[in-house]
């Protein structure tokens, strides 16, 4: 997933998949096998996908878009040609939308766009550390990558932990330092708790981060502008499980499943609960044909799924 999204990002995508969709109708001949052009036309149409444009929504602020993408036949037809292997190899661009979110006014993001069955699980750390080694195991167990919103004053204490959650391949945001109210500082406080955050993540993991989750969620205007001045977007959630309450793991599982829809964003913390809680979740959700993305991903409007790259003929 991590290759393809970097392919993504290059405006092309290719990833090791190969299917049997009905690729093959194009009109040809009575008895005879279609024609690759023919077969690549009907798998352009067919498989293509349209962007989603980011918007500005009166409940959800702004909702990021997503990217869509289109094949290209010429080069699917040279790349077949080349392979000398029977198949038909597919080359896709990428589509971006018209509006991005970046094209919006700043505004705190809640959700990803509805439009593709997908969700991310995001972890607010200023505390907890003993529980992160097994949550870290069942995402990786699961093959799932998180979003962790890194505390910097955490991190000063736990940087080996920090650097973990980096070299496991998940996605890092900064949640502040020292979990202030960051409605209640001084312009000058709230700078150095972005940008100085932003520094210290750079210098201890070697992550600059473009999301931030504003400690408990509090947030007003300066922050939403201040952080886009930073490059970065400010992120709450969709689902809240509640879990720094550390509720039984049955009822973390009761309010994820009441409360996602595609798009959603769901907060949870490093807890014992969240911890036992985590396998079902991610088992549910994955029972229930969702996809997991990053929070990254999400501000990037990057697809949780690619095309296929390869077709049988």
């Amino acid at each position: 997933m991590r290759r393809s999204v970097a392919l993504l990002a290059a405006g092309w995508l290719a990833v090791t998949l190969c299917t049997t969709a009905p690729v093959t109708r194009a009109a040809t001949a009575p008895g005879s096998p279609p024609r690759l052009e023919d077969t690549l036309r009907y798998a352009g149409r067919t498989l293509a996908k349209e962007p989603v444009d980011a918007r500005i929504d009166r409940v959800w602020h702004a909702v990021p878009g997503l990217c869509g993408w289109q094949l290209d036949v010429p080069e699917s037809i040279r790349l077949s040609k080349a392979k000398h292997d029977g198949r038909v190899h597919l080359a896709w661009r990428s589509i971006p939308p018209r509006v991005r979110l970046a094209d919006l006014p700043p505004e705190p993001i809640y959700r990803g766009p509805e439009q593709e069955r997908s969700v991310c699980l995001m972890f607010n750390v200023s505390w907890g550390e003993q529980y992160i080694p097994s949550i870290l195991r069942t995402l990786k167990q699961s093959g799932v990558k998180a979003t962790f919103f890194l505390d910097g004053a955490w991190v000063k204490k736990h940087p080996d932990l920090a650097r973990q959650i980096v070299a496991d391949g998940h996605a890092i945001g900064s949640h502040g330092s020292g979990h202030p109210d960051f409605r209640t500082l001084t312009s000058a406080k709230l700078y150095q708790q972005i940008q100085g955050t932003n520094d210290l993540l750079q210098q201890e993991v070697g992550v600059r981060p473009r999301v931030l989750a504003p400690p408990a969620g509090a947030y007003d205007e300066r922050t939403v502008r201040m952080a886009r001045n930073a490059g970065m977007y400010t992120i709450l959630w969709t689902v809240d499980t509640v879990d720094w309450r550390k509720p039984p793991a049955s009822l973390i599982l009761q309010r994820v499943l009441a409360g996602v829809e595609p798009g959603a964003l769901i907060l949870m913390h490093p807890t014992e609960p969240t911890a036992k809680a985590l396998p079902s979740v991610i088992g549910r959700l994955q029972a229930d044909g969702y996809q997991f993305k990053t929070v990254d991903q999400v501000v990037l409007e990057q697809t949780a799924t690619a095309p296929p790259a390869v077709l049988q003929r």
